[in-house]
């Protein structure tokens, strides 16, 4: 699985000679990572993606931005090694990547020689409704269809919402077929990320979004423990662009203007 994506890697950038670093990422995650021409072609993401090292030429996302964003400040060169999501810690404490970043967070499962920095990226769950909804609250929501997927990020939302709701909750497994339901008018009302959610608003998806996030989390770039020299200036670099607004900048181009209020 490995000798695959390691044969698709590429170099995003140039630095000086001995500074690159291998970022485990995987590819198939819009808005996150993605190659626009393999958009929603499917896959098993249990396994490494299948890229060429031509069409990451042309990979893009806000995490793609962060990425080069923080191996410019740390002076490296970021090399992309396409990686199954599901992988990424196995990948990292092999030592086939020096960090692992896009959409991970540490679990109680990760293992002990993994460290995670600060987050550089806060999200969370928000409800959606369709454009022309009646629905303009959450109370509004009683009584309705609200769709989620079975996620562990969603659970305590979800949860949330039940204790104050009485609406019939819908399960539907896949995240785009949750978004086929609500705009086929199956469910009145959806839970999802943060991300995702804002940049299909801002691609023209005829949504609205009820307030602000449910719950907040964060993403990390996963490093080995064995090498906190390497995590302190991930730590550092996340700080520095974090200060200088420009993790914002990133956000608000792919996320538009209500991506300020996290």
């Amino acid at each position: 699985m490995f000798a695959l994506a390691a044969g698709a890697a590429l170099l995003l950038e140039t630095a000086a000679p001995g500074t690159t670093l291998r970022f485990g990422m995987d590819t198939r995650g819009a808005p996150g990572s993605f190659v626009p021409a393999l958009e929603g072609r499917q896959e098993d993401h249990r396994l490494a993606p299948q890229v060429t090292r031509e069409q990451l030429r042309s990979l893009t996302g806000i995490e793609v931005d962060i990425l080069r964003a923080l191996a410019r400040v740390m002076g490296a060169t970021p090399e992309i090694v396409p990686t199954s999501w599901f992988d990424y810690e196995k990948e990292l404490v092999a030592g086939h990547v020096d960090l692992i970043l896009g959409s991970w967070t540490p679990t109680p499962q990760t293992p002990a020689a993994i460290a995670a920095s600060s987050s550089y990226y806060d999200w969370g769950i928000l409800v959606a409704v369709r454009a022309d909804s009646p629905v303009r609250t959450l109370a509004d929501l009683e009584g309705r269809r609200v769709g989620h997927i079975p996620d562990p990020a969603v659970e305590p939302a979800f949860l949330a919402m039940q204790d104050g709701l009485q609406t019939p909750f819908v399960v539907v497994e896949d995240g785009e077929k949750l978004f086929e339901e609500l705009f086929a008018g199956r469910i009145d009302a959806l839970l999802y990320d943060s991300m995702y959610v804002r940049w299909r608003a801002r691609q023209g998806a005829p949504l609205r979004v009820l307030g602000k996030p449910l719950n907040r989390l964060g993403y990390h770039v996963g490093v080995l423990r064995s090498r906190p020299d390497l995590l302190d200036r991930t730590n550092a670099a996340i700080k520095a662009l974090q200060e200088s607004g420009e993790l914002a900048k990133i956000r608000g181009r792919w996320e538009g203007d209500a991506a300020s209020g996290r």
